[in-house]
């Protein structure tokens, strides 16, 4: 007996009931584990979101000290680089590695009028055991339309 399959014939597989089928068989805990994951993970990335950008500054370069805390002196300049670069990942940034270990320069070049202001209060100095301090824009009026701020990570 031989069988053939047409092309034009709709395959009779819903991805719906198949995901629905596979979740039943998971024990009921597995199940309400993986949904109280799904909505704290949904959170996080909503109040990621909607961070002001001066905001997302501060937790950045908070998570670049944070990183370059944890390397050692003696890391090469190119490690020190990635290790800066990977927490600023969604923005244009120059990171200056020449003082390495006594400093580290991250420059956020292109910032406007109003995330200037906002990261002046935010992140203007960010104290614990790498100290990160912004260079220069001490009052309000330095911020421009269009504005290099220069944060300086000293661990």
């Amino acid at each position: 007996m031989s069988m053939t399959l047409s092309a034009d014939a709709p395959l009779q597989i819903s991805l719906l009931e198949g995901a629905r089928g596979s979740l039943t068989r998971l024990p009921r805990t597995l199940r309400v584990l993986m949904a109280a994951w799904l909505v704290l993970a949904a959170g996080y990335e909503t109040s990621l979101a909607l961070q002001s950008p001066a905001q997302r500054i501060r937790y950045e370069l908070k998570a670049a000290a944070a990183d370059l805390h944890a390397l050692p002196w003696t890391r090469a300049d190119d490690r020190v680089q990635l290790a800066i670069a990977r927490n600023l990942d969604d923005r244009a940034f120059q990171v200056d590695v020449a003082k390495f270990p006594a400093e580290v320069a991250v420059t956020l070049p292109s910032l406007d009028r109003k995330t200037c202001i906002e990261a002046r209060t935010a992140a203007r100095r960010i104290e614990g055991p790498v100290v990160v301090a912004l260079d220069g824009y001490g009052s309000v009026a330095d911020c421009r339309d269009d504005n290099t701020m220069v944060w300086r990570i000293m661990p």
